[in-house]
């Protein structure tokens, strides 16, 4: 088909340089001056954030411009999607044209058709097989060449009209994969089969012809993450393309991204406009990172700033006596670092505005890769009381260690799905080949699940939908210890990760799977910019940084190498040579060949970390610190992978700092009291917390409650059958009188709102009172200001706070600790402690309409173990607990008495004692006969319908 040739016009915008504003700009001028129509404009993005943003943004250019009600309407409907919404978008309008079912679903790999296809086509003709080693392992090298087959031929088919097989039979396997895909009229696409049946749809005269009549323009956003293929869907959409980019921000090549793509837009374009004004970093700074990109890239052209104000760069160098100590090392210089900036007032100026103190949301620490620091830097931080998110936004739920626990939720919810079974079984857990999976039978599969694991899903399997997510998920890791487990194959790390998981799976209260993976995808998002509701840093990867700012960064792990684990070669590698302009695939039996490919992949590889250490270096606004860590005593090395300092020519940028204006210092972590860890090794000493995962404690207990909160305990005293449906079943609360009297809910977000504030506020900063109060409010919705501000001055102005004001050493927010009573793991969260000098002071605030001695008594079991656990922590020191009311500004303070523990010992066993569904039930029984003093479960006890409804459930 020949195509007329488009209109390219190409925005080349470094980083910073208000990208986003001009793609609104332009966008209305669309509108405003060349008339066209909203529906008649394509905008393509990378993300789904990224396109509901820049929606957002034109919508507000669209309002200060004038444009009128229903032009804006139609905005709101128009295509700004990401390239792979649009392409779905094309599918199912031409799905007859396109050869795919009208309903077709995404999946996330469809390799059992495409190995399926292969399997056939060298049953035939083998003549590749020959090659392949046959000896004890052929069947293994034999999948392992059907995997690489694979993974090629999705590879190759991003470089439409440049992929050169270099060995005729590769050649042929491929044309018959092309063949036997476009036979099938499917119902499965994966995202990359997505984009080639667009392609081949648009290839279409009719359909191409149909489509550019429809859109006139198209704008592309972040043109430099594209690959060949989208380059030639875009240009068979419009007539007139924009595209905007930045070549030296290209990150996702293992995504598919080339970086090649953008020169050969330019090559073809018929202008470019170069953006030249950097809106985001101070001058002082921005001119620092110039003089750096122009050593990573010699062509790179300096740029002009907006703001005109101060910025600091500088490297710290970290000498460690071992390998090992590198990481805690850099946390604890990072987690130190903040907290000395935040606690003397360090003042910055960013966007403009004039200089303010920082606060910890400032900070960003970013990283090649967190999934490895994480926990080590949740550790540290919690340590040195800063707070910190940790975006997971890419990753989490494809790690190895959490994919089983999909795959288990699948099974329960789709047990007729052979992926659920993939997903569960083919790991070092379980160590069931996957391909043995792949061509099983479902019939067949279950007998690869060990028996345990079988039986639980038979069980859980009726508690889908009435259980939620996270209740059956703390089920399974009571039966199996998968967590443990977990620790025991991959380490730490991975056992942090499901651990997280799981208190994700709790945070979000899902029924099913799709809700699960919705909120733990939407928690990597919140980061739409510098500024965060929670007053929090944020570690996060550089590759989820891109687009967003900071007002101060970290760029740690600098001296990592950047050395893959090697794993097994692929039988099939291909790389993208410049010179030529061709994707070239050769097998490993091309020896030459293949060793130039794959020394080609290696230099792109390294060309592709200097565009991800620019990125780093330009997030920040105002402040950026490179963290390089080094040993006292360096081995010489003798080849192997290069860190990621090396691969970037730190050592070169380091050479030139006067030049540059790098300030820089020195930490030497020596053998004496100077360590910089050593207050951090004392520290750990004193926690409860213990470095090892939990769940290898010592537990005589065979049911779920291997861990208990003082509110379990509490809830059970109260009611074990309010326990039961709560915990146990984890039954919904449908309180007609709740929902309908807005004073219930407002009490529960009251109080909420109110713990913020005080969470926010210590007796050192009450000046910054107004300020948490209006954080507080906004953050929470509460409507009320004025009640919110009366109970925290019922706090402050109280005689407890003028007694102790001048004295407290030490403060400490939603302080979250483990405690072992006897067998029994106990956590919990204390809203307040105050360190004095002998003295340890636990706070918790209620803000209960009434509450008396009466009240009190109920909360004794809550502050018995806050005071048991703290002594655990502080036995030098006595430990005093209370209960302030904030309605009345009065504190209750509690006696430690041996009575206590027996009480709460004697509530430990109750609950342990439950080990099945007769016991459950039995509860329940027991208390639906006695008189109920009501409480939000109700609803199930005095409905015998729904009391019905949980007996056939429990019996």
């Amino acid at each position: 088909m020949v195509v007329k040739m488009s209109d390219i016009i190409i925005y080349n915008a470094s980083a910073g340089c208000g990208k986003t504003e001009n793609i609104a700009n332009l966008y209305i001028d669309l509108i405003s001056h060349k008339k066209i129509l909203p529906t008649e404009i394509v905008c393509i993005t990378y993300t789904e954030k990224a396109a509901r943003e820049l929606k957002n943004r034109i919508i507000s250019k669209a309002k200060q411009r004038g444009l009128d009600l229903l032009t804006i309407s139609k905005i709101q409907n128009s295509h700004i999607k990401t390239i792979h919404s649009f392409c779905i978008y094309l599918l199912r309008f031409y799905w007859a044209w396109a050869k795919v079912d009208a309903n077709f679903k995404i999946v996330p790999e469809i390799d059992r058709l495409i190995l399926k296809l292969i399997d056939d086509y060298l049953s035939v003709f083998p003549a590749s097989l020959g090659k392949l080693p046959q000896e004890r392992f052929f069947i293994e090298e034999y999948f392992h060449f059907a995997e690489s087959i694979a993974q090629e031929y999705s590879n190759s088919a991003k470089y439409v009209g440049k992929a050169c097989h270099l060995e005729s039979e590769t050649f042929y396997i491929f044309e018959h994969l092309s063949d036997r895909l476009n036979d099938q009229f499917l119902k499965e696409l994966t995202y990359d089969l997505v984009l080639q049946r667009t392609f081949e749809l648009l290839s279409i005269p009719e359909v191409n012809k149909d489509i550019k009549n429809r859109f006139k323009f198209l704008i592309v956003d972040e043109f430099q993450d594209s690959n060949f293929l989208q380059k030639s869907i875009f240009e068979n959409i419009a007539e007139n393309i924009y595209y905007v980019g930045d070549k030296k921000q290209s990150i996702y090549r293992f995504q598919g991204a080339e970086p090649e793509v953008f020169d050969e837009a330019v090559e073809n374009c018929s202008q470019v406009s170069e953006l030249c004004e950097n809106f985001r970093t101070n001058s002082e700074l921005g001119k620092k990172i110039d003089k750096i990109a122009k050593i990573l890239f010699p062509e790179y052209t300096m740029l002009s700033y907006k703001h005109q104000a101060e910025g600091f760069l500088k490297v710290v160098e970290i000498v460690n006596k071992a390998k090992e100590e590198i990481i805690q090392n850099e946390a604890i210089y990072v987690a130190k670092k903040i907290k000395e900036m935040v606690e003397s007032g360090f003042e910055i100026s960013v966007g403009g505005k004039p200089k303010r103190k920082v606060k910890y949301s400032d900070f960003a620490v970013l990283s090649r890769k967190i999934q490895n620091i994480a926990h080590i830097y949740k550790r540290v931080f919690e340590d040195y009381d800063v707070p910190l998110d940790i975006n997971f936004k890419r990753g989490l739920l494809e790690q190895k260690e959490i994919v089983p626990l999909l795959g288990l939720l699948e099974i329960l919810q789709y047990p007729d799905k052979k992926s659920g079974y993939l997903r569960l079984l083919a790991n070092d857990i379980f160590k069931v080949d996957r391909f043995t999976l792949l061509f099983c039978e479902m019939s067949k599969i279950e007998c690869y699940v060990p028996e345990d694991v079988l039986k639980f899903i038979a069980k859980q399997r009726d508690n889908l939908f009435v259980k939620k997510i996270s209740e059956i998920l703390y089920e399974f890791e009571d039966m199996f210890e998968y967590s443990y487990k977990v620790y025991k194959f991959f380490g730490k790390g991975a056992y942090e990760n499901v651990r997280l998981f799981y208190d994700l799976a709790e945070e979000s209260k899902s029924f099913s799977i799709e809700d699960l993976c919705s909120f733990v995808n939407y928690q990597g998002e919140r980061f739409s910019s510098f500024s965060s509701l929670d007053d929090s840093a944020v570690l996060i990867s550089i590759h989820s940084a891109k687009g967003l700012s900071f007002p101060i960064v970290f760029l740690v792990g600098l001296c990592e190498s950047t050395g893959y684990f090697p794993g097994r070669s692929p039988k099939l590698r291909g790389s993208y040579d410049t010179s030529t302009r061709e994707y070239r695939i050769a097998p490993f039996w091309m020896e030459k060949e293949y060793e130039r490919i794959k020394n080609i992949s290696k230099q792109q590889e390294k060309e592709e970390l200097k565009r991800l250490f620019y990125v780093a270096i330009t997030r920040p606004m105002a402040g950026l610190f490179l963290i390089n860590s080094s040993l006292r005593e360096a081995i010489k090395k003798r080849g192997g992978a290069k860190s990621f300092g090396e691969e970037v020519g730190l050592n070169y940028i380091l050479a030139k700092v006067e030049e540059i204006g790098i300030e820089k210092e020195v930490v030497e972590i020596k053998d004496t009291e100077e360590d910089l860890s050593n207050d951090f090794t004392y520290k750990q000493k004193n926690t409860i917390s213990s470095t090892l995962p939990l769940m290898i404690l010592p537990d005589e207990f065979e049911n779920r409650f291997k861990f208990l909160s003082p509110s379990h305990i509490m809830d059970f005293k109260r009611c074990p059958a309010m326990f039961s449906l709560k915990y146990i079943m984890g039954l919904p609360v449908f309180d007609e009188l709740s929902s309908k009297e807005e004073i219930q809910q407002n009490t529960k977000v009251l109080g909420t709102t109110v713990h913020r504030v005080l969470e926010l506020t210590s007796l050192k900063d009450i000046q910054s009172l107004d300020s948490n109060i209006a954080l507080a409010v906004l953050e929470n919705d509460f409507e009320s200001e004025k009640i919110v501000r009366e109970l925290i001055l019922n706090f402050f102005e109280s005689q407890f706070v003028k007694e102790i004001k001048d004295k407290v050493i030490k403060e400490e927010s939603e302080l979250r600790f483990y405690f072992n009573l006897g067998n029994q793991m106990i956590y919990g969260i204390i809203d307040k402690v105050y360190h004095l000098e002998d003295e340890v002071l636990l706070v918790d605030f209620k803000t209960n309409l009434h509450f008396d001695d009466t009240k009190f008594n109920i909360y004794i079991p809550q502050l018995f173990i806050y005071t048991m656990a703290m002594k655990e922590r502080f036995p030098q020191k006595n430990i005093f607990s209370s209960i302030f009311w904030l309605r009345e500004g009065r504190k209750f303070d509690y006696e430690l008495k041996e009575e206590h523990l027996e009480d709460v010992m004697d509530v430990i066993r109750r609950i342990r004692n439950i080990k099945s569904r007769k016991d459950v039930l039995a509860i329940i029984e027991d208390c639906v006969k006695k008189d109920c003093c009501g409480c939000e479960y109700e609803f199930y006890c005095k409905d015998e319908q729904n009391i019905k409804l949980i007996r056939k459930k429990l019996e």
